[in-house]
């Protein structure tokens, strides 16, 4: 067993000069100072564990084992601190002074044990070799400091539990919280070994803390994707960045969200960090649309925000998993500018309606026409109240009869109203019965008519339906039309003949 510890020792001193050697190659990088510190720190025992063991001086044995005592506290104090750095949060000051002076005195102790004999009953000139170290009698200062040291380390065990179970949907963060239970099991076993059930003059203590400081090196500063993209100037650079940004795991977990994002869509770090890409999406769909390719397809709303997605994978150096980064380009004035050109081409501007160039691409594009009607209306007299009573006239009907249109078909929820030309109108209306066409041209005919002439639109309206599906729609416009050519034929001369006789009657003559 002795020879198993002490090959155990050799190898433990190894791999505590790995992270040094691998920290030291990023000295200009500040990021989580305390891990640094601590990994440099437990160099430092590495080499008074040496020096205990291989020098011939009982002055260099004695202090070297010695100061091991203050170290276990630095290294206490070292992972309480690097966990709250790498959660992101401040130790109280308070707490810090307070450490600081309880690690001044142990180190005054340290010195001084030679005659107090407070840590070890063991003076400097009892020693003969290191082994009097691991022989000799605890002080009565050791236990309370082990109690203290080891609560600290609890406490920052705790504090990233308590973090990691709020990130448990991180693939990353999974790894960690594995890792440290399986180095707190470690830290337990060979601390309880050397206390009650191994004599040996192998520090197991030491072991257990190199073991428990290259886990945190390795969660921290190796895999875990926020540190090193941090580390790395990304994070500084991206939070400079014109484009907001979205950055995931592998499988498109988000890990880091651009501050000015989570602002502007009142979200917060908690309910997006760890999840979906495509469930924080949701979650702001009302307000945002993405898109990886422009389109016009579907309405543009003024009320939503339109952000051009780009995405692209990326690897860290010294992660073996890969991650996305995703910049969110907003084009809502361009989608606003592509929305106002877009009601330049498909409506009308005088009365609010689609126009011509909007109903020929719907046309175009309808192939089933069972169950479909169609509405062909036409103005009568438009010109003659042009012609007599200004344009304004003329405007004033048109806007009231599309007005009227919109009124007498709203409780229609499939239809298409359109102005296609000076004095013509089209309704298509799909999935409905016959019986409801004749009951909307007879709303439409009362709604249009008044006993007043100057508030009376005249309105010529032909109807036609396809019950089974076998006429194109440019057939249903021709049946439509035709009939509303009809009625016109009817009633335009008699209409006319009743406006220019109130126009006389009235003297409302403009030209």
């Amino acid at each position: 067993m002795q020879q198993v510890l002490e090959i155990l020792l050799i190898f433990t001193a190894f791999i505590s000069l790995v992270p040094v050697i691998r920290i030291a190659r990023n000295r200009k990088d500040s990021k989580y100072i305390c891990l640094k510190v601590l990994i440099f720190s437990m160099f430092v025992w590495t080499v008074l564990i040496v020096m205990e063991r291989i020098s011939t001086s009982t002055f260099l044995i004695y202090y070297s084992g010695i100061l091991g005592y203050p170290l276990r506290f630095l290294f206490s104090i070292l992972m309480l601190c690097t966990i709250f750095q790498y959660i992101e949060k401040k130790l109280p000051k308070g707490v810090m002074l307070l450490l600081g002076l309880i690690l001044l005195f142990d180190v005054i102790v340290a010195l001084t044990n030679s005659h107090t004999l407070l840590f070890l009953e063991l003076s400097r000139s009892q020693l003969t070799s290191f082994n009097d170290l691991y022989t000799a009698a605890k002080g009565p200062l050791f236990i309370y400091h082990l109690i203290i040291s080891y609560v600290i380390v609890l406490i920052a065990i705790i504090s990233l539990i308590s973090f990691l179970t709020k990130q448990t949907v991180v693939r990353q963060y999974k790894e960690i919280t594995r890792m440290l239970v399986i180095s707190g099991l470690v830290v337990l076993f060979f601390n309880a070994a050397q206390l009650f059930l191994i004599e040996t003059n192998v520090n197991l203590t030491y072991i257990s803390l190199v073991f428990v400081t290259y886990i945190l090196y390795d969660i921290i500063y190796r895999k875990d994707m926020i540190f090193n993209l941090r580390t790395s100037g990304r994070s500084e650079i991206l939070a400079n960045m014109r484009e907001m940004y979205i950055l995931t795991d592998m499988n498109k977990r988000i890990v880091e969200i651009s501050d000015s994002l989570i602002e502007k869509y009142e979200l917060s770090s908690e309910e997006v960090i760890g999840q979906p890409f495509d469930v924080v999406a949701a979650m702001i769909e009302d307000k945002v649309t993405f898109y990886s390719e422009y389109t016009m397809e579907g309405n543009i709303s003024e009320n939503k925000d339109y952000y051009h997605l780009r995405e692209k994978e990326f690897n860290l150096k010294g992660m073996n998993e890969s991650g996305h980064m995703i910049l969110l380009y907003d084009e809502t004035q361009v989608y606003n500018l592509l929305r106002e050109l877009n009601k330049l081409s498909n409506f009308d501007t005088m009365t609010g309606l689609n126009n011509r160039n909007y109903i020929e691409n719907v046309l175009d594009n309808l192939k089933e026409t069972k169950d479909v009607a169609v509405f062909s209306l036409d103005i009568n007299g438009l010109k003659i109240n042009n012609d007599y009573l200004g344009h304004e006239r003329g405007d004033y009907l048109l806007k009231t009869l599309a007005h009227k249109l919109k009124v007498v078909f709203s409780d229609i929820p499939n239809k298409e109203i359109a102005r296609i030309g000076g004095d013509e109108f089209l309704v298509i209306i799909y999935d409905t019965k016959k019986s409801v066409l004749e009951q909307k041209k007879n709303a439409l005919l009362e709604a249009c008519d008044s006993d007043e002439a100057e508030k009376q639109i005249s309105v010529s309206i032909g109807v036609a339906y396809d019950e089974i599906g076998d006429l194109s729609i440019y057939n249903l416009i021709q049946q439509a039309d035709a009939e509303m050519y009809e009625m016109k034929a009817q009633i335009s001369k008699a209409y006319q003949d009743k406006m220019l006789d109130y126009i006389k009657r009235q003297d409302k003559f403009i030209r």
